[in-house]
């Protein structure tokens, strides 16, 4: 089965379900796309992966999250330092992934690009602020569909960012936790001036971030719907339960590598089930 792109889609802790899925289901079909495009931790998973760095950094970010006993450091208030611990455990994460010649490596495979949201031009700091978490809380009532959309009709604007443009693995460090931006729990991310926010805010399943016109994608979610879309060209996998780890939480290493285990569990039951021809594009791994 040939793929010309992957789309990995965001979700938090729960896209380790992808790196799973991918190491298996890669293996098992060569898999070689051409083009990919990511949001969000989806963004951490792609790059990881097809720097050929997935497995040492997995290793070296369950022991940071094992070492960590809490999600919210109150008394860091008084010190003037990060209440939470996300922003530099993530940031660590990417950095303990991707070094100069990961870096080098990752700009030779395929073209991937990180979905980012830029928000109104009209709107102050503060009000994007506001105004994702709107939209984060709306798409939250809709949970039935598979990508989001109110930050778009809000007025946030979607800007995919290749990783070719990053020179250094700390650029791209930027840019991966810029895709991911949900402050407080990261920084603000700045590019040029302009604050940046979670792609996810315009699309958590960002398919028009790769080629369209006679290609076939692959699309990994990170949770499982009832049901999935069915696109000409576009193959949806999804877990087959929903997924151990939690989006943000930093404290349970044990619940990240169940998340990639289950991964890897769907992808043999998924690429056992190619061999049964029944004419679907749209998969469910369940």
């Amino acid at each position: 089965m040939h793929f010309d792109n992957v789309v990995f889609s965001g979700g938090g802790n729960r896209c380790f379900w992808q790196a799973g899925f991918w190491s298996v289901a890669s293996a098992a079909l060569d898999l070689k796309p051409s083009d990919v495009a990511s949001v969000s931790a989806g963004s951490a998973i792609a790059c990881t992966l097809f720097a050929g760095t997935f497995a040492e950094g997995f290793a070296g970010h369950k022991q940071a999250i094992a070492e960590n006993g809490r999600n919210l450091y109150l008394r860091n208030m008084l010190q003037k330092r990060p209440v939470f611990p996300h922003g530099n455990l993530y940031r660590n994460a990417i950095l303990g992934s991707i070094n100069e010649v990961a870096l080098k490596r990752l700009h030779q495979g395929p073209e991937i690009c990180v979905l980012v949201s830029r928000p109104p031009l009209w709107a102050s700091r503060r009000m994007a602020l506001l105004l994702g978490a709107l939209a984060v809380g709306l798409d939250a009532c809709n949970s039935r569909a598979v990508d989001t959309s109110m930050g778009r009709r809000i007025g946030f604007n979607p800007l995919f960012i290749s990783v070719r443009e990053c020179a250094t693995p700390d650029e791209l460090a930027d840019l991966i936790i810029a895709s991911s931006c949900v402050p407080p729990l990261t920084p603000q991310a700045m590019r040029n001036g302009v604050a940046l926010f979670d792609g996810g805010l315009v699309s958590n399943v960002p398919t028009e971030g790769v080629p369209q016109e006679n290609a076939e994608t692959l699309v990994l979610l990170t949770r499982p719907f009832a049901k999935l879309p069915s696109i000409r060209g576009h193959t949806y996998v999804q877990p087959s339960q929903p997924i151990p780890a939690s989006v943000w939480d930093y404290t349970d290493d044990a619940a990240l590598q169940a998340t990639f285990d289950l991964g890897r569990r769907d992808a043999e039951r998924w690429t056992r089930s190619l061999s049964q021809p029944n004419g679907v594009e749209s998969v469910s791994c369940g």
